[in-house]
């Protein structure tokens, strides 16, 4: 698949990208020299067992690929693993790949850097200007939390620190080299790379890496078929030994009720009386689908007209990082770019980009949408934003992806009376709704489908990204329908490649 940009220095990043080395012979893949070459093995040093934390360390012949480096996310047992060492340390680390920029696949990067990760970071020209808006964007709000702690006294530390800052958020950003989809390369030696997209976000691939006379298969994340803004995930390479794939949907199948018929009877009779309703949304791919749909039901007269408000500066840059890579998209770059068409801005947008901007949000009356992020709630401006409107019964609250255990998000959608925020606990009063089929996630389904386009079974497949019962339904539809042989991975569990 074609991408809109050359990946030169426009936008948000800072000058051209270093391209990443083109093909390279591995070997002629003789009988004899496959039997004694070593075998290649992982180590699921994240993502195993729960959705959060994707980073799986991939070795051969002595070298080391991380793929992904997230943070993890919900549980405080969770959150904690982010300030753990890893069990190999980051220097020996040769080359990073991430498989597209949301926090839990990219997130952790600026700490590697810091705890002396020296390699180049590889990724697509997309998710490239991707992470210069969620790096510092993660660094600044752990900043402020910390800052907002120690000013309330509610950390049980003292003083309370950061993960990292935005200073070194930048300096990891200076390690990106471009990969381009289809293309493949030897990112470090004797591991051969092609990415191809997954229609999750602009920029997202799943990642073919034939070494050792194997071809192995990480899918990142995945996303559906006929969706409203991405394109499908591009099909499977044939031959695949062994498959790691993501299983958050493992369970699931999306709501056949249309999704305007579902927004419609949530959203339309809060916004008549007058409620104010907060959608917790991923800046990048959730935002945008949700503009997309508000401004279809607007339009159309299905629900009330009402200002809405982009409570964050990274989802405002978002929407010109797609209108940039368009190929990867339902929506042509002329519709995009054209305020008057463009169907992922409703007709009274409000982008919000500062903090004193934000706190003004506080005062303003219904009806009104606020969109801002985390998309579980986890952290952000939509804290503040809930703080603020839980309380009051004509307010909703509208879930529109999935939600971690641990996660304020899940909080909400499970019936919790009162959600902890900045050392308090606020009462909820106000609705709670969730909607299916905005997830920029496929479904299992879809997964089921998306895996079909492979020949035949891998060797072996490796559940992951999942919670404990999505990987077990997801092991059990593989296989059953498949014939899939699946493996589910213990945390920090090494795994050798027969």
């Amino acid at each position: 698949m074609a991408i809109c940009s050359d990946g030169g220095a426009s936008g948000n990043h800072r000058g051209a990208f270093p391209r990443a080395p083109g093909r390279l012979p591995i070997g002629d893949g003789s009988a004899a020299r496959l039997r004694a070459m070593p075998k290649p093995s992982i180590q699921f040093l994240g993502a195993a067992g729960t959705v959060t934390g994707s980073r799986f360390l991939f070795e051969h012949a002595g070298k080391r690929l991380l793929i992904d480096a997230g943070l993890f996310q919900g549980l405080k047992e969770l959150r904690s693993r982010n300030w753990d060492d890893l069990p190999v340390a980051p220097a020996r680390i040769d080359a990073v790949l991430l498989t597209h920029g949301h926090i839990d696949h990219c997130g952790y990067l600026p700490r590697l850097v810091r705890q002396g990760f020296a390699g180049p970071v590889f990724c697509t020209p997309a998710t490239a200007d991707i992470l210069a808006l969620t790096l510092p964007d993660s660094a600044r709000l752990q900043e402020e939390e910390a800052a907002f702690a120690n000013k309330r006294g509610y950390s049980r530390h003292h003083p309370a620190l950061p993960l990292y800052t935005e200073v070194e958020a930048e300096h990891a950003l200076r390690k990106r080299h471009v990969v381009a989809y289809g293309t493949p390369a030897e990112l470090v030696p004797g591991m051969r790379v092609t990415l191809r997209p997954t229609g999750h976000i602009v920029g997202a691939a799943f990642a073919e890496i034939e070494a050792g006379g194997q071809r192995v298969v990480f899918s990142g994340d995945v996303g559906g078929y006929d969706c409203a803004v991405m394109g499908p995930p591009a099909p499977l390479p044939k031959g695949i030994d062994h498959l790691v794939v993501e299983s958050t949907y493992g369970g699931r199948v999306e709501e056949p009720t249309p999704i305007s018929a579902q927004l419609e009877r949530i959203l339309a009779p809060v916004l008549r009386n007058r409620g104010v309703v907060v959608i917790p949304a991923f800046a990048i791919g959730r935002t945008t689908i949700v503009l997309y749909w508000l401004r279809t039901l607007m339009e159309s007269g299905r629900i009330p007209t009402a200002p809405v408000y982009v409570d964050s500066p990274m989802a405002t840059d978002s929407v010109e990082i797609y209108s940039r890579y368009c190929d990867e998209l339902n929506v042509r770059k002329d519709v995009l770019e054209d305020a008057n068409l463009c169907p992922i801005r409703t007709r009274d947008i409000q982008l919000v980009r500062s903090r004193d901007d934000s706190k003004r949000l506080n005062a303003l009356k219904g009806p009104a949408i606020f969109i801002s992020s985390s998309g579980m709630a986890s952290g952000g401006r939509v804290v503040h934003h809930l703080a603020q409107r839980l309380p009051d019964p004509n307010n909703l609250v509208l879930l529109v992806g999935y939600q971690a255990v641990g996660t304020r998000g899940r909080a909400l959608i499970e019936g919790a009376r009162y959600v902890r925020m900045f050392g308090v606990d606020i009462p909820v009063r106000a609705q709670v709704a969730s909607i299916r089929g905005l997830s920029a996630h496929g479904d299992s389904n879809e997964i089921v489908q998306w895996l079909k386009t492979t020949d035949r079974p891998p060797r072996r497949t490796f559940l992951v990204h999942g919670e404990p019962e999505a990987l077990a339904a997801m092991a059990v539809r593989l296989e059953q329908e498949l014939k899939f042989p699946t493996y589910t991975p213990r945390y920090l569990e090494r795994v050798e490649l027969d």
